[in-house]
């Protein structure tokens, strides 16, 4: 039993000769079993729910689908320009081609194995060739979209082949900005065929695909058309593809 002193709701002060008597709260063996008892049992409810979350992950299914990105060398296709540029900071003169099909390539996307040896590949991908002088630049942009199966030979080696749809455009600056090679050139539908060797990067679960990195190469033909002149875009790329 504890004793205090009260004191005046207005003034705050205490009450001569007044107590309060506050009873405490009784602790007996009973309360303490009951409170022990309800501890263990929240902590099994939680270990049940932790194992059970573990075993519904374990059996859930492994990951058909990869994210894919590439980078590459591209050489070929038509001419589209050439001439000459001085450089930027020097007075050197260098001469300067913009072809169809040459440039660095970079392309992601991911792809689907959708049987034990076969998969499908879809990517969307960028291609710039931009020479730039003291007095104007050009910027030739290629942007594919592909659609590709693969046909699994080894754990490594993989062939494929699709379809391809480009979008490109000529832009310009300076004495280069009034050319009439500046626009949208519209492109054929394209082909490819591609061969890759993938070395993997980590195990995967049963019937997971793997994380891959490797070398490809591959050839491209498609076309582009600008105020009625074709442009062969036929060109060969040597690169690098990662899958994960």
């Amino acid at each position: 039993m504890w004793a205090c002193e009260p004191r005046s709701a207005r003034s705050g002060l205490p009450i001569p000769g007044q107590k309060i008597r506050i009873n405490h709260y009784k602790v007996t063996w009973d309360n303490l079993f009951l409170f022990f008892q309800t501890g263990v049992a929240m902590k099994k409810t939680v270990a049940g729910l932790t194992l059970l979350g573990v075993c519904f992950l374990a059996q859930a299914q492994p990951s058909k689908w990869r994210f894919f990105a590439g980078v590459g060398l591209s050489n070929g296709g038509e001419t589209i320009m050439s001439g000459t540029i001085t450089t930027i900071g020097t007075t050197q003169t260098l001469p300067f081609e913009i072809q169809a099909g040459t440039g660095t390539q970079y392309r992601l996307g991911a792809d689907y194995r959708f049987a034990d040896r076969l998969t499908l590949q879809g990517s969307i991908g960028r291609a710039v060739s931009d020479p730039m002088g003291m007095n104007g630049s050009l910027t030739f942009t290629v942007t594919p979209v592909e659609l590709l199966g693969f046909v699994n030979i080894t754990e490594s080696l993989r062939i494929g082949a699709g379809l391809r749809k480009s979008y490109a455009d000529m832009s310009g600056t300076g004495v280069s900005a009034n050319w009439s090679g500046i626009g949208s050139y519209s492109s054929s539908g394209g082909s490819v065929v591609e061969a890759q060797y993938l070395f993997a990067t980590s195990e995967a679960m049963p019937g997971a695909q793997k994380s891959q990195f490797g070398i490809s190469g591959r050839w491209v033909n498609e076309s582009f058309t600008h105020n009625a002149t074709t442009f062969k875009g036929n060109t060969y790329e040597i690169g690098l593809a990662l899958y994960y």
